[in-house]
């Protein structure tokens, strides 16, 4: 992250709003002892203006106090913050040692953690019974930042951050890496499909796969491809339950409608349960569903609802008919605010003619127009707007697949 001119000015506005009960922080007053509250309150405004969306940068303070000392660890994805922070804590407290912990962490710099199981679940915490907040799936490279208690925090390819059970990864460095990108491979194109050892009856199963996994090719005939997954396992899968990744890129980049997506998404998903922070066919939250749609059509859609309402070109849903939005295009829903931006709390896939497809409870189809049977007035009334994607949004999943992704991972600096 590259800190703009408008967030440093905005930082330093609040430290002086901060400082104003202290007197100057530059002069040669003695700096008062301050309580735990004072500091952790300080810390917490400075992190939120620094860095207000922890979904995409790290940055994290701590402190102990010893004597009359404050020893603070910053923990941040961003060289270029140390030396403000830096200036902001001495400049705030008297007797103060800072230390930073850089991410990614040096033995991971040319490293890249490719996801081995199904779905990979990342946690917001470094622990099994923290908050699910996204999932990951096989074949999917990401970017590891660190690893503790048994976790790596990770960067997904969409740039969402969390935290991710070691034992999900297959952990390359360049060269495998490297190698990996280059051999061919298969997309899973069912909601799930059993890998198994050998194409004999009742052939034990090696892993389970499900809709957007991918996997290398060793060799296919006419009933089978048989594949190797990125830990190094090999089974064998159906032809008519996967595709070939290059020629799926084929198909969606010159023989792609939106009726695909449309007829797709409610064929393929219709029943699929509710899950916060889902975004595999085993569960799905409202943006994992739009998200995994429009991966399989090509689209590498940010994580969460809030984020895809930023995305694409802004459509009018001002009549009550919709006859601005077209089937395919985002809807979104929340609440209206009138000093601030709305609140975005939901996301629908339009279908036209007033109905729409979403996960809320399970993946269904609702209406939005009251004469229908199946209106649902709650999100009638909340509709925020729209966003068009195909034609006006041009983040493509199929780099993460291809020697471009070695530009991806290995050609930004911390």
């Amino acid at each position: 992250m590259k800190l703009s001119f408008k967030n440093l000015w905005s930082l330093f506005i609040l430290v002086s709003i901060l400082f104003s009960c202290s007197g100057n922080p530059g002069s040669n007053k003695p700096k008062p002892e301050v309580s735990r509250q004072e500091v952790e309150h300080f810390l917490d405004s400075i992190s939120r203006s620094m860095v207000p969306d922890k979904r995409e940068h790290v940055l994290e303070i701590e402190y102990i106090r010893s004597g009359d000392t404050l020893g603070f660890t910053v923990t941040t994805d961003s060289a270029g913050l140390t030396e403000t922070l830096q200036k902001i804590l001495k400049d705030r407290f008297k007797n103060v040692s800072v230390r930073f912990h850089l991410l990614p962490e040096n033995s991971w710099v040319n490293k890249v953690g490719v996801i081995r199981v199904s779905v990979a679940n990342l946690r917001t915490l470094p622990e099994h019974s923290a908050e699910l907040a996204s999932q990951m799936l096989m074949g999917m490279p990401v970017k590891i930042l660190e690893k503790r208690n048994g976790f790596f925090r990770i960067r997904t390819t969409e740039g969402y951050l969390g935290w991710t059970d070691s034992a999900a990864l297959t952990v390359m460095d360049s060269s495998q890496f490297s190698r990996w990108l280059k051999r061919p491979k298969i997309i899973v194109e069912e909601t799930c499909v059993s890998a198994i050892r050998d194409t004999l009856p009742d052939s034990p199963q090696v892993s389970d796969m499900v809709f957007n996994d991918v996997a290398v090719l060793l060799s296919y005939g006419d009933y089978f491809y048989h594949i190797e997954l990125p830990d190094g396992r090999r089974a064998y899968i159906p032809v008519e339950k996967a595709g070939l990744l290059n020629e799926w890129n084929h198909i969606n980049e010159f023989m792609f409608e939106m009726k695909d997506l449309t007829s797709f998404a409610v064929d393929m998903f219709t029943g699929i349960p509710y899950l916060w922070g889902g975004t595999s066919a085993k569960g799905f939250d409202c943006s994992g569903f739009t998200k995994n749609i429009y991966q399989y059509f090509g689209y590498l859609l940010p994580r969460d609802a809030s984020q895809q309402y930023k995305i694409g070109k802004k459509i009018s849903t001002d009549d009550e008919k919709l006859e601005n939005v077209l089937p395919g295009d985002l809807l979104f829903f929340g609440q209206k605010h009138k000093t601030k931006p709305p609140k975005v709390t939901h996301v629908a896939l339009y279908l036209g003619n007033g109905r729409i497809v979403h996960a809320t409870g399970e993946v269904k189809v609702e209406s939005l127009w009251r004469n229908d049977s199946l209106y649902n007035e709650q999100r009638s009334k909340s509709l925020l707007g729209a966003r068009r994607i195909v034609g006006y949004y041009h983040r493509k999943i199929i780099p993460y697949y291809t020697v471009q992704a070695m530009k991806i991972y290995f050609g930004e600096s911390r």
